[in-house]
């Protein structure tokens, strides 16, 4: 059998209840016990809040995000053309492939830096 605690709304008619019976001599003990009851429940609800938030809260792998690599692939595709170009006019032709090694290179080093 789960035991459900009261609402707020029928602790504090309790409480009033209980002073009420009381007398006046014991409103401060019934307000203190109703305040730290009030705390109680607050506490136990931003607990609950606050664990619903991390369950939904995703979960973060070591790998880069596609659009990270797609951007990183397009830099290394818009920086290759001018670089191939220029390594074609100026240096030797026989050069080019080692220049796209080299930024081919660069493109997987960056990847795996992103995962760390």
């Amino acid at each position: 059998m789960t035991h459900t605690p009261p609402e707020p709304r029928d602790e504090v008619a309790a409480a009033l209840r209980a002073g009420r019976e009381l007398g006046p001599e014991y409103d401060d003990a019934v307000a203190a016990s109703l305040v730290e009851r009030i705390d109680d429940t607050i506490a136990e609800r931003v607990r609950h809040h606050m664990s619903a938030q991390d369950r939904a809260a995703p979960v973060r792998t070591g790998t880069p995000s596609n659009t990270v690599r797609f951007v990183l692939s397009l830099v290394c595709l818009g920086v290759s053309i001018p670089v191939s170009a220029i390594t074609a006019a100026l240096g030797n032709p026989a050069a080019l492939p080692l220049v796209w090694l080299g930024l081919i290179l660069f493109y997987l080093v960056s990847v795996v830096g992103l995962r760390r």
